[in-house]
This record gives C-alpha cells, sequence and structure tokens, in this order.
C-alpha cells in the first residue's frame, strides 16, 4: 500500500460514520427541498394502503346509472323525470343524504325540470347537486336557476397529480361568491374549509361499496330497508366518456362516482386525514444517522438504523390506521436507503484496507500496518527473523505454513502480551519496542530463543531458531527503520549472533544498496542494464523455439552485479515494475530483430509475485505489445507458484487479466511450492516448468524421475505444456525426451548470453549442434 492510500486509510477509518451521515443527510434535504422525495411517498403509501386493506363501511352508497339504467331510458343524458322518480324513492325510503355527480347547469326538457325541481324542493334539504368545472383550471357552471335554490350546491372538481392521478380531494372550494362543499364533504357531514385537502384512502377497497341500479330503485325493486338510513352518490358508470374516469393509485382507472365514494368514506371512516409535521420524518431520520455515527460500536450503530427504519416504515402504518394521521417519510427513507448504500460501499472499502494491512497468509498485521503506526518518540523496531524459513516450511502445505508462522508470533508475544506482531516479509515479524522497553531488549531476546528451542507443532514438530534486529525509529522514517531492523537482523543471523542493533552494522553495505537504487534508471538508459537469453528447445524436434530474457547488471565501476544482489534491492524499493519493463521492452526489439533474420522465437519473462495483479502495470505491458506488433502468443510470462498460491482468487483473476492480453501463462518453479495438479487446474496456465533441483538427477535419483514422470503426463492430461529447466547433461536430456516432455533448457542446451550470441546460435555452427 502506498503512503498516499495509507494516509486515506487513517482518515477514513476516522471520519468514515460522519462522512456516511453527511451524504444521507445531503441526499434527504435535497430530496425534501426540491420534491424528488415525492414520488417515494407515494409508493410508500401505496405499500401501507395495500397493508391496511379493508373494506368500506356500507353507510356510503352509489347509484349507478349503469347500463341497464340507459337501455330503460333509451338515451343521454337521462330524462330528469326519472332523477325526480330516483329522489322520491330514495327519500321515501328514509335515506340519509343524496348526492348527485350530474351536471344539471342547462335546462332540458321543461316538464321533466319541473319536475325534478318539485322533488328537489320535496327532499328536506338532503340532496346536494353539483356546481361543474367542465375544464381544469376553467370557470365554474353552478346549476340552473330553477334547481339552485332547492337543494344544496356541491363542488365535484376532481384533481389530479402531475402524474394524472387522483390522490387528493378538496373539502370545499369557492364558486358562485359562496363556499361550496366538496361532494365527499356533503356526504359524510363534514365541515367545508376552502382550499383544503385531504388524501383519499385507497386501504378501502371500492368493490366493498354498496351499489344499486339506478332503475331499480325507480322501479321500486330495492327494498327499502337497505336504502334507509345510507349516504347515497348518483352518477354514471356506464358512460364511455374519457372525462368522466380517471387514474388512482392501487385499482387503477375508475368512474368519477366511485373516486367519489372512496373519498366520502375516508371522511366517514377516519375523519379529515391529516399531515404530521412536514419534514418531521426526515429529522427524525437524521437525528438516528447522527447518533449512529457517534456510537461507540457498530452493533449499536446497526441497531439504531434499523430501528430508525422500521420506524418510519411502521409508524405512518399506525397512525393511518388510528387516526388518519399520514407522515411523509419519503426524503427520510432516501436518506436511510443512502446510508444503508454508502455504509456497504463504505465497509467494502473498510475490508479492502483491512485486507491490504493484514498478510493474506497469516492474517497477521502487515508491513504496511506497521508503517500506519504512530510510536511514541524514542520507540524501535524489533525484527525476529526466522532462520532459514525456506528449508523449515519445505514440504509444507500452505496452511502449515501459516499456522507456525502464528504460532511463533504468539511466542514472540509471551513476554509482552499486548504488544501486536506484524508480519513484514515471509521469514520477519517486527514490534515495536516502547522508550522504556528497549534497554531490556537483549534479555528478552534470549527469553523467547529459550522459549523458541521447544519445537513448533505445525503438523509435524520443527525447530525454529530466530534472530533479532533492532534500530531505532526516526521520525518520519518508519518504513526506513523497519528496513534498517531487517538488515540488523539479517547481519545477526550471518554472524551466528542473537540480537544486532542497526547501529553496529557496516553502514557500507546500506549505502552500495541506495546507490544502486539511484542509479537504475541512468543505468536502463545507457543500456548497462541489459538482457540475457537462455535458448529453450523442443524435444521432439530439437528446434530452438523460445528463450528466456533474464536481467543483467554490467556497471561500469563495479562491473557484473550478481541478479540475486540487485533485483531484492529493486524489489523492496517497489522499482520491479520499471524493471520488468525495461526487461520485456528490450526482449520485444531483439524478438523483432530475430524475426527479421527469418527466426519467430518467443521470449519468456520473469513477473514478480508483486506485479502479478498490478493492473496499472498489466496495461503498460498491454500497451507495450500494442506498439511492437508481436503477436501475443509469442510472450510468456513466468509466475512463481508460490505467488499464485498465496492467494489463490486473486492469482486466478490477475492471470486471466493476463490471457486476455493474448500472452501465454507459465507457472514457474513447480515443484518447489508443493501444492498439486489439481489446484493447477483451476489456474488459467499454458505452461508448467518444473523446478531445475528436480530435473537435474532424474537420470540417477528413481524418486525424482517418478515425480518428472507423473508430473509430465498429468499436465498432458490437463492441456498444459511442460517445461524441464536445469538441464546439465545429455542423459538428463534423453531422460526428458523418453518421458515426453515438451520443451528444456539449462546449461547443455546453452547458457545465458545477449540477443546478438543468441542469433549466433541459431544461425552458426552451434545452432546446428543444438538441433
Amino acid at each position: 500500500m502506498s503512503p498516499p492510500l495509507a494516509r486515506f486509510a487513517r482518515i477514513f477509518r476516522r471520519w468514515r460514520s460522519y462522512a456516511v451521515f453527511g451524504l444521507a443527510a445531503s441526499v434527504g434535504i435535497g430530496t425534501y427541498v426540491g420534491g424528488q422525495c415525492i414520488p417515494v411517498d407515494r409508493e410508500l403509501r401505496v405499500m401501507r394502503d395495500s397493508f391496511r386493506h379493508h373494506d368500506a363501511s356500507g353507510e356510503v352508497a352509489i347509484v349507478e346509472i349503469d347500463a341497464r339504467s340507459l337501455r330503460s331510458a333509451d338515451k343521454w343524458p337521462w330524462p330528469r323525470s326519472l332523477d325526480a322518480a330516483l329522489v322520491d324513492r330514495l327519500v321515501s325510503a328514509g335515506a340519509r343524504s343524496i348526492a348527485f355527480d350530474l351536471d344539471f347547469s342547462a335546462p332540458s326538457n321543461p316538464a321533466d325540470d319541473a319536475r325534478f325541481a318539485a322533488a328537489l324542493a320535496r327532499s328536506h334539504g338532503i340532496v346536494a347537486i353539483p356546481a361543474v368545472r367542465r375544464d381544469p383550471g376553467g370557470p365554474v357552471a353552478l346549476p340552473a336557476p330553477i334547481f339552485r335554490d332547492k337543494a344544496l350546491v356541491s363542488a365535484v372538481d376532481i384533481p389530479t397529480d402531475n402524474d394524472r392521478k387522483v390522490r387528493q380531494m378538496p373539502l370545499a372550494i369557492r364558486a358562485g361568491g359562496a363556499t361550496r362543499p366538496s361532494l365527499a364533504a356533503f356526504i359524510a357531514g363534514t365541515k367545508a374549509s376552502v382550499e383544503r385537502v385531504f388524501d383519499v384512502d385507497y386501504a378501502i377497497d371500492p368493490a366493498t361499496i354498496p351499489r344499486h341500479s339506478a332503475i331499480d330503485i325507480v322501479d321500486g325493486r330495492v327494498p327499502a330497508d337497505r336504502l334507509r338510513g345510507r349516504r347515497f352518490i348518483v352518477g354514471a358508470t356506464a358512460i364511455d366518456d374519457p372525462a368522466s374516469v380517471y387514474s388512482v393509485p392501487r385499482y387503477g382507472l375508475l368512474p368519477s362516482v366511485v373516486i367519489h365514494a372512496l373519498a366520502a368514506e375516508t371522511l366517514v371512516q377516519g375523519g379529515v386525514p391529516s399531515t404530521f409535521l412536514r419534514g418531521s420524518a426526515l429529522a427524525f431520520a437524521l437525528l438516528l444517522l447522527l447518533l449512529a455515527a457517534r456510537a461507540r460500536n457498530r452493533r449499536t450503530g446497526i441497531l439504531l438504523f434499523v430501528g430508525g427504519a422500521a420506524a418510519l416504515l411502521g409508524l405512518p402504518l399506525l397512525t393511518e390506521s388510528w387516526f388518519a394521521l399520514s407522515i411523509r417519510a419519503g426524503a427520510a427513507m432516501l436518506a436511510l436507503l443512502t446510508a444503508t448504500l454508502a455504509s456497504g460501499a463504505s465497509l467494502a472499502l473498510e475490508r479492502y484496507l483491512a485486507k491490504a494491512f493484514r498478510d493474506p497468509a497469516t492474517g497477521l498485521p502487515n508491513a504496511e500496518a506497521l508503517a500506519d503506526a504512530c510510536p511514541e518518540p524514542g520507540s524501535a523496531i524489533v525484527v525476529a527473523r526466522i532462520h532459514d524459513f525456506a528449508g523449515i516450511v519445505a514440504g509444507l502445505s500452505p496452511e502449515a505454513r501459516a499456522a507456525l508462522v502464528r504460532r511463533i508470533a504468539k511466542r514472540l508475544r509471551f513476554s509482552a502480551p499486548d504488544r501486536t506482531i506484524y508480519r513484514v516479509d515471509d521469514a520477519d515479524l517486527a514490534w515495536i519496542d516502547g522508550p522504556r522497553e528497549t534497554e531490556a531488549l537483549a534479555r528478552r531476546a534470549e527469553d523467547i530463543a529459550l522459549l523458541m528451542r521447544a519445537p513448533v507443532e505445525c503438523g509435524r514438530l520443527v525447530d525454529v531458531p530466530v534472530t533479532f534486529g533492532a534500530a531505532a525509529i526516526v521520525a518520519g522514517q518508519l518504513r526506513q527503520s523497519v528496513v534498517n531492523a531487517g538488515l540488523a537482523a539479517a547481519q545477526a543471523d550471518s554472524d551466528g549472533t542473537l540480537l544486532r542493533h542497526f547501529e553496529a552494522i557496516d553502514e557500507r553495505r546500506i549505502d552500495w544498496h541506495s546507490s544502486l537504487l539511484g542509479e537504475l534508471d541512468a543505468a536502463m538508459a545507457r543500456g548497462e542494464l541489459w538482457n540475457a537469453y537462455q535458448p529453450k528447445i523442443e524435444l521432439a524436434t530439437g528446434r530452438i523455439v523460445a528463450a528466456e530474457a533474464l536481467a543483467r547488471w554490467s556497471h561500469r565501476e563495479r562491473g557484473p552485479i550478481r541478479p540475486d544482489h540487485f533485483i531484492p534491492v529493486v524489489e523492496r524499493a517497489g522499482r520491479m515494475r520499471d524493471l520488468t519493463l525495461h526487461v520485456l521492452g528490450q526482449a520485444l526489439d531483439d524478438a523483432l530483430a530475430w524475426e527479421m533474420s527469418g527466426y519467430k522465437l518467443g521470449i519468456a519473462v520473469n513477473v514478480s509475485a508483486s506485479l502479478l495483479a498490478d493492473h496499472a502495470f498489466i496495461e503498460a505491458v498491454g500497451e507495450m505489445l500494442r506498439s511492437h506488433h508481436l503477436p501475443g502468443g509469442r510472450v510468456t510470462i513466468e509466475v512463481t507458484e508460490t505467488a499464485t498460491m498465496n492467494d489463490p482468487g486473486q492469482a486466478v483473476a490477475a492471470l486471466n487479466s493476463w490471457r486476455s492480453l493474448g500472452v501465454l501463462v507459465s507457472i514457474d518453479d513447480y515443484g518447489t511450492g508443493h501444492s498439486s495438479l489439481n489446484y493447477l487446474q483451476a489456474l488459467p496456465a499454458d505452461e508448467l516448468k518444473i523446478d531445475m533441483s528436480f530435473v537435474r538427477t532424474i537420470a540417477v535419483d528413481q524418486r525424482n524421475a517418478v515425480m518428472v514422470r507423473s508430473t509430465i503426463a498429468l499436465a498432458h492430461e490437463l492441456g498444459i505444456k511442460v517445461v524441464a529447466e536445469g538441464v546439465e547433461d545429455e542423459a538428463c536430456l534423453q531422460a526428458l525426451k523418453s518421458m515426453g516432455c515438451d520443451i528444456a533448457q539449462g546449461y547443455h542446451i546453452g547458457r545465458p548470453d545477449d540477443g546478438a550470441a543468441l542469433l549466433a546460435m541459431l544461425t552458426g555452427d552451434q545452432g546446428r549442434q543444438a538441433a
């Protein structure tokens, strides 16, 4: 992890909860002010209405001018003489109130109008006729004068929302210089309040509102006891007129008379619905989120969060059921939803950061976690190095190796139980000694060494000798202090002493490493860093088919520098990306030069485990391949077996990214990591490279011969080619050929040399001898 990312991780861990709160508050307040929460409020209301679904009270009934009624009248509008007969029948049966959802603003047949006016006069004031607004926003047409003073005038306006659905109805409007109660308010006996609207309760099932055919009542076919005491709304249900049909939540299209009946039922069942203080739900949600952000532990925060969400969903359900009181929770729910998504994203990021601070094999804090620590002034870094770690873990499974390291860490923690042990390298464990602990380090190191004399159980008993290195922590240079302590531990291991302090080390070695890094870019630019190529032959034909590119450094002052001296320094400094791209670029140039000479050779380049999943590096390689126009199938990346075993899931994803470039993937040093071919089956590999420690002796060591032969056979079953490295004599070469091995490389075939030497080998006597 880079220092900026480490700083971000520290800031993120400290302010994560408040960032989530800030984002949720911004979304909640923004959608509340801007009105984007309204659709959410509407959908929440539909959900609650579906949950509260119930029958109508039965007090409000619909008298519908249905298809049978129209057939009996044989015209529309049907004669007002029938309206008069309808009023007389309902009044005589003891109806409590009657409201018409029909247009009486224009005169019709004088005789029929007179009959209807007379029926209204006999109704004792229980009938309401409508003032009609024919066009939205237009003037209101009052009933014709012959009817106006004989009945109450009601409003039948049906307002729609911006989505053309009916959700609210008015209690009254102002028309003709007077307050006109809505049809629903008249039927329910509710006090008229001009311009006040209320939510229609669509939890009421419209199918349960009693209905009677108008012609059945006129003809006396409905018993009086079914009409007595009820409130009636008269309207048409059989007219194919878009203006009399509206869209409503839950039920789709309904005739206007049914909507008026639902509005009246709403008032009859619960009074005038009201809305609790607007913004109160949002304030409640933000208070809960703030408390959750300040909670001391995540469980308390989650309980507050879940409890708040449940309250915002459940409380409106209760208040609408018992008190006809709505709570607008849309903005609050959007704030909680935002907090949920942001918390999920932040948790995923936190887990990623936590993983970045943990050794993937053992779960111990890693070097990044140590570099992120905040030691007291005067503290020191202590590194415990496991002697011959590679030899100790040879033959152990990855799980056993991880268990071994964890048990060693537990023993190191024995002398100070509250100490954090970090795994800073495969064989190095480290911790921070406080200012008052450094003086006793020598004694504690002896105690730990005594403790380590007892074998460690990890599937088998192993002896684990350790040496210690210590370095004072320099302010602002914690990473360098860790490196210094590690060098001291390595020096102690080399000297055979138990403990070394960094100050006692010959610092010329440190300066030499530093100077190498400082000269790396210049060495690449001057050509001091060059590629040596070791040829690979196809055993079936004896032809040279590929070459492995190996980095070499010919220093202008120090002379040749061994790869095992400069490559670890480059890797520890995080410069392997630059070095590998330099090696690959030179290899691609040489491959094109060989091709111009008539030899299409494949090239293989080693990729460090640290670069395996480096997407920026993979993209840089892809761009380099495109610029050289060399087919990806001619390029092989070699990845060590152990690099793929540390995190198999990540390795599979990374290798798939490589293969998407068209390059081939080779698993190098096979046999040293103690994996199985079943494990390798899951890896997207094209080639298996058997480690030279097994290949060299196959002509004389039967056990190694069996291992190599079985590996070749099983790899071929999986469709994977096999390369054997370390071929140093003719007997070994012939043995591999008899086993069916595909490709071989080693000193017997050719030593690593520059590109010109390889070309000479291809074209000259050496090439014919190899063939």
